[in-house]
């Protein structure tokens, strides 16, 4: 892959390494299964820092299965931990583990899209989670603490993706190669996927086109693959992340009035499936206009923190800057500074394993241990023999913050 890290611009970490003020949030998922067939879903979450220790737990009844409902809630978990150590104060970063992007458009999706039937059953809870991790975002921004996420394990394959049609340019369509500059990914799509793969039956003989296009359609191979080679101590030039989402650019949903438009449907949908009343549907749909309208552009890069590390996946949300403005957007970002965040995650990490001290602390605080877990299971079932199954906390703690 090193003819793909080759197209993709690579800058070298300052020399200074500053240990500011952070906080670090993570969170952790348990389930306990009762005889029933329903579940109990447990979601923890911690933020640490120098002083600062705050705690958040969601438990709920899932009557319905949904791998969906897992990640919402723990969002939830995390967001609502971050936002009260950002009430209290007195760090200058906010770390979060995990990718921004990633959580916001995984939330959408399940909001717009009816992948799994059953995710229709949870769109209150996808709603809160949302909601609540751009309330977050915005109150860091109003404290003037920068929010950093930081993902460990990426999947993503942003620049793979830039650097192979950057190879294509004037060897496939121009509006192919537009897109697949300009959105992420278009894979997704079977129109692009079918001009991609009759482009590489096409090209059979030239050679760097068809390694681009084998990249393209290796999904095995993500970013973390191609950049291997990058020098330790440095980082990929911040790319800026809007409303690029292939599926959603294509469908014309970049602005906060189209997507409120597909929500409102799926609201409905849920409704009628838990069998609530409709007049709460105002209240859902307000909640998801004001999530929508807050979510922030994001600039996102690669740092390798040492030789032989796998690079770490960085995030920030680009200030004074809304997601879903009409205008999809990927694009590398030379003008954006990353030096102080860069300096920061160097001054803090150990190794592989202690990539980052305070989200590895944050981890530990947050995360079930098999032992603890068997004792939430044991109490649960006890609370709940001969009373019914009853709903410890609701999405409501998360809609009325």
């Amino acid at each position: 892959m090193d003819f793909l890290l080759s197209r993709i611009p690579v800058e070298r970490a300052p020399e200074a390494e500053r240990d500011l003020p952070a906080a670090a949030g993570d969170g952790g998922i348990g389930v306990v299964e009762l005889d029933n067939g329903h579940k109990i879903l447990l979601a923890r979450a911690a933020a640490v820092g120098r002083g600062v220790l705050k705690r958040e737990f969601l438990a709920d009844v899932l009557a319905v299965n949904s791998s969906a409902v897992s990640w919402a809630y723990l969002i939830m978990a995390e967001s609502l931990a971050a936002s009260a150590a950002v009430e209290e104060g007195g760090f200058d970063y906010l770390l979060m583990d995990g990718s921004l992007y990633a959580k916001a458009i995984m939330l959408i999706h399940n909001l717009i899209l009816t992948r799994e039937f059953q995710s229709i059953f949870y769109v209150p809870e996808m709603i809160a989670a949302l909601y609540a991790l751009a309330h977050m975002l915005e109150k860091a921004e109003e404290a003037g603490i920068k929010t950093v996420f930081v993902s460990k394990d990426s999947r993503f394959k942003v620049l793979k993706e830039y650097a192979a049609f950057d190879i294509l340019r004037g060897r496939l369509d121009e509006y192919i190669v537009e897109r697949g500059l300009g959105w992420y990914s278009v894979m997704w799509l079977r129109r692009f996927r079918r001009a991609i793969f009759s482009a590489y039956q096409r090209l059979r003989g030239d050679g760097e086109a068809r390694a681009a296009l084998d990249a393209l359609f290796r999904q095995s191979a993500a970013d973390p693959v191609v950049l291997r080679r990058m020098e330790g101590r440095s980082y990929t030039t911040p790319m800026l992340l809007g409303a690029c989402d292939a599926y959603m650019s294509y469908k014309g949903l970049t602005s906060v009035p189209r997507l409120l438009d597909a929500v409102e449907d799926r609201v409905e949908d849920a409704l009628a499936f838990r069998g609530e009343q409709m007049g709460s549907a105002a209240d859902y749909l307000d909640k998801a206009r004001r999530a929508l309208s807050t979510l922030p552009k994001v600039l996102m890069f690669y740092l390798k923190p040492a030789q032989g590390s796998e690079p770490l996946l960085v995030e920030t949300p680009l200030p004074n800057s809304r997601m879903f403005d009409g205008a999809p957007v990927k694009a590398f970002y030379p003008q954006a500074s990353a030096d102080d965040v860069v300096s920061l995650l160097l001054a803090q990490y150990k190794d592989e394993a202690h990539y980052n001290y305070w989200l590895w602390y944050a981890h530990n605080v947050a995360s079930f241990k098999s032992g603890q877990l068997a004792e939430y299971a044991t109490y649960i079932k006890q609370m709940l023999r001969g009373a019914g199954v009853a709903v410890a906390r609701r999405v409501k703690i998360a809609l009325g913050l």
